[in-house]
């Protein structure tokens, strides 16, 4: 449908300019080669009239009709009358002498010169050459004429110009036929060309075009290719993006009610706690305790928009981890987790944001706590690189792990795959660690499920 207009317009002036070339190719080798057998046939006969003409020839007639079957042609011997005394002739003498006595009466200077002439023969055309004999020595004979029938000549240009034709036939049709195998190639990708952009504009992102060429519609397609997959990409990005926009719009909401509330409570609790027994200082305490994880967590819900940069400070990584834990111990019990952490002795401290640290190590084990449903292990641990310049904290799970084909990409990711996730994810957890300088990387655990190892400079590489 869409290579139709293009093909016509491609094949048809091919196809009428062939058929224009070939007709006038036919046309005019056809008349060149009778015209060249003619050519030949007169120069043979004035060879020959010349040759009767020389004042040294004898005309016998033994001799006369040796030369005609030679030349395959008819000679004749006029007198000085003009009636022919000697011819080769076999049609009707009358009619040609006719001829020879309106030529002589017609052309008085014959007398000094040659005449070639075509004349009709009882409707057969004839090449006629008369010339007059040098001297006289036979007194009866005054002239020479070579006469030939043109039907043979004319016979042979017409089988010629059919075999010609017929080739001319073939070799348009071989010719047309590469056209038109031409022509296909370069309209049909065209036209699937113009069908992918149609879907492309009618939305369908998804499609793509398999044109295996190395000239520039190969290359018009790849690009093409490449176009639909960077927009499949842009409007995923977009979305996103949008998608986090009204995240925004929603998680400013939540700060507005549930921060103020929650800071409010804290402080009567502290409150309580300056003014309470010793009997109650346990329960407050604990109470402090569960609000203080419930502050991580609406914090970690919210900060899905990242600072330009971080605010560092001093950090003692092992007691980070170890405050994490005591917030988070109640509801990693209550599934049936063992939360268990290994610290590096003398661990240096650490330049670094402490509630990004923190956010990274929450997201983390709230994202290994998902992988155990029914219950499981959980191990935090610290520790120095290799030569000292960067500390390293590992997450280790006994989860089912994470196929090595989705680990390449599991950072990747704009969003979570879970049923009613924020979309913070894993990519979070990484852009959150690049601020820092660092590397996060997923490989497997040796409890049987993923671990997750943060490496963390030590010294600030990101000024």
């Amino acid at each position: 449908m869409f290579s139709d207009g293009i093909y016509k317009r491609l094949f048809i002036p091919y196809v009428v300019t062939l058929l224009f070339s070939a007709g006038m190719a036919w046309w005019m080798g056809s008349q060149l080669f009778s015209e060249t057998l003619e050519k030949r046939l007169h120069e043979q006969l004035i060879h020959a009239v010349e040759t009767l003409s020389r004042r040294d020839f004898p005309h016998t007639i033994g001799i006369v009709e040796q030369l005609s079957h030679l030349i395959r042609a008819d000679l004749s011997l006029i007198g000085k009358d003009g009636l022919i005394d000697f011819t080769t002739f076999k049609g009707e003498k009358g009619d040609l002498q006719t001829i020879v006595t309106g030529l002589l009466a017609d052309h008085p200077n014959l007398l000094n010169s040659e005449y070639r002439h075509r004349v009709d023969l009882k409707g057969a055309d004839y090449l006629l050459v008369m010339r007059p004999i040098e001297t006289r020595g036979n007194r009866n004979i005054s002239y020479v004429a070579a006469l030939s029938n043109l039907s043979d000549i004319r016979a042979t240009s017409h089988r010629m110009a059919w075999w010609l034709g017929l080739g001319v036939i073939s070799g348009l049709l071989l010719v047309a036929w590469v056209g038109h195998r031409t022509s296909r190639s370069i309209t049909l990708p065209i036209g699937e060309l113009a069908e992918m952009a149609e879907k492309i504009a009618a939305g369908e992102r998804q499609t793509s075009v398999t044109i295996h060429r190395q000239d520039e519609i190969g290359h018009l397609a790849a690009a093409l290719n490449t176009m639909a997959g960077r927009l499949q990409e842009y409007e995923k990005t977009v979305a996103e993006q949008s998608r986090m926009a009204t995240l925004g719009e929603m998680t400013a909401r939540i700060a507005h009610e549930i921060r103020n509330p929650l800071t409010a409570i804290k402080m009567q609790l502290q409150l309580l706690k300056e003014t309470s027994g010793k009997e109650d200082l346990a329960v407050l305490q604990t109470l402090l305790d569960e609000v203080g994880r419930l502050e991580l967590i609406v914090s970690g819900t919210l900060q899905h928009r990242l600072p330009a940069k971080p605010s560092k400070t001093t950090i003692d990584v092992n007691l980070l981890i170890d405050e994490i834990i005591h917030l988070t111990r109640l509801q990693f019990e209550h599934q049936h987790i063992q939360l268990e952490m290994t610290p590096a002795r003398s661990l240096p401290p650490l330049s670094a944001d402490r509630d990004m640290l923190r956010q990274i190590l929450l997201n983390l084990l709230l994202n290994a706590k998902d992988e155990l449903p029914d219950g499981g292990k959980i191990f935090l641990s610290t520790g120095l690189e290799t030569g000292g310049h960067s500390l390293w904290i590992a997450v280790d799970d006994s989860g089912p792990g994470i196929p090595p084909d989705r680990q390449v990409t599991l950072f990747d990711q704009p969003s979570s795959d879970k049923p009613g996730g924020f979309g913070l994810g894993l990519r979070l957890c990484r852009e959150l660690v690049e601020l820092h300088g660092g590397q996060i990387r997923v490989e497997k655990s040796k409890l049987g499920g993923a671990r997750f190892f943060l490496s963390l400079p030590l010294q600030d590489t990101t000024a």
